[in-house]
């Protein structure tokens, strides 16, 4: 938590593809009861890519003027850090969504078929996508002067692909991106076992942030007993009424395929889940001296 502060002051803390969409023409739709959205996938029927606007320009839409201007302002009247768009925190990790995830979210789910029937297509898709991210996310460091150190790239969709499609489509972008902007915290929903022999040849990838389902062990094999680890216990432990045994089974579980690794488990709230699921992990952890209790 070095990176965070309560003083910390967030300017566009908007999901990084829903930015996309509503320089793309979109809507920013926000809900009370689940995340924030846009109104449209606005580059739906999209049959060129030539058709898309220059990356530059899109530093010039009014959106992203009036950040640089909130966040100018910002730095000259208040003390704490400003955290600008794409960011987290002081850490310097820029954050993205990756390019099948961010295609989904801009094209619409048709856009699976493309990655057999027109795979060029999306080649030419990604290329513009890896521009767009490269000059935001310098734009905005350079506005809050943040040294760019790492880049998190959510490809939460990925686990949606066979390995072969994987590793021909996803690697070279993410593998672009890593070289052009920062070595890679790669994300992965759900279980991404079956990928982890192609994880591996990712050229610039410095740590995994996995979902459920995924084994430690099999990491550990693959990726190395010193490769940095993020997990997230199973979304079941969290929405399911509170079961002490089955929330010590699966935190022994994992710290016994670890062996001592790097390794964050990473929780938090949402609709649906059931707080007291997650005082039982802080209490699994509490007994093995791995945290303490303590407030931020």
């Amino acid at each position: 938590m070095s990176h965070y502060s309560p003083s910390h002051l967030y300017v566009g803390g908007i999901q990084p593809n829903l930015i996309l969409g509503m320089l793309l023409g979109a809507d920013f739709v926000a809900y009370p009861h689940q995340d924030a959205d846009i109104s449209e996938a606005p580059l739906a029927g999209l049959s060129s890519i030539s058709d898309l606007p220059d990356p530059q320009l899109l530093c010039e839409a009014p959106l992203i003027r009036e950040w640089l201007r909130e966040i100018a302002l910002l730095r000259r009247t208040q003390s704490g850090a400003v955290i600008p768009p794409f960011f987290w925190d002081t850490s310097g990790r820029a954050t993205i969504h990756g390019c099948i995830t961010t295609a989904l979210k801009l094209f619409g789910q048709d856009i699976l078929l493309l990655v057999h029937d027109d795979p060029e297509f999306l080649a030419s898709f990604y290329k513009w996508y890896g521009d767009v991210c490269v000059v935001l996310i310098e734009t905005f460091a350079r506005a809050a002067e943040i040294t760019i150190r790492s880049l998190h790239i959510g490809e939460c969709s990925a686990t949606m692909l066979g390995p072969r499609e994987y590793r021909e489509t996803l690697i070279p972008q993410m593998e672009s991106l890593a070289a052009r902007i920062a070595p890679l915290r790669l994300h992965h929903c759900g279980d991404c076992t079956y990928l982890l022999q192609e994880i591996a040849l990712i050229n610039g990838l410095r740590a995994l942030d996995t979902g459920s389902g995924t084994s430690v062990s099999e990491i550990r094999r693959t990726l190395g007993l010193q490769f940095p680890l993020d997990l997230m216990p199973p979304v079941e432990l969290l929405v399911a009424a509170p079961q002490a045994a089955r929330v010590e089974s699966w935190v022994s579980t994992v710290l016994d395929e670890n062996r001592d690794g790097p390794l964050c488990l990473n929780y938090h709230l949402e609709p649906g889940y059931d707080p007291r699921s997650h005082l039982l992990l802080h209490d699994a952890l509490y007994g093995r001296g791995i945290v303490r209790p303590a407030r931020i």
